[in-house]
């Protein structure tokens, strides 16, 4: 359970893989152009986010992919 004094936001959204790729390019120019230095951090734990799902998405790992054992 949250603490009263804690203020932190969370943002879970889930979104096709094109706007996904498209969300981390504008991420990635406005981290670039410096123009929010306070969400900094913000901008970088999305874009790893992002850049982690896409890869999923794009290259579904092949762990647990095999056929079933009998028993």
């Amino acid at each position: 359970m949250a603490r009263e004094d804690d203020e932190t936001v969370y943002c879970n959204i889930q979104m096709p893989l094109a706007s996904g790729k498209q969300l981390l390019q504008l991420v990635t120019e406005l981290r670039e152009s410096g123009s929010h230095p306070n969400l900094d951090t913000v901008f970088t734990r999305m874009q790893f986010e992002l850049t982690m799902t896409i890869d999923i998405v794009e290259h579904p790992p092949t762990w647990g992919a095999g056929e079933p054992t009998e028993r």
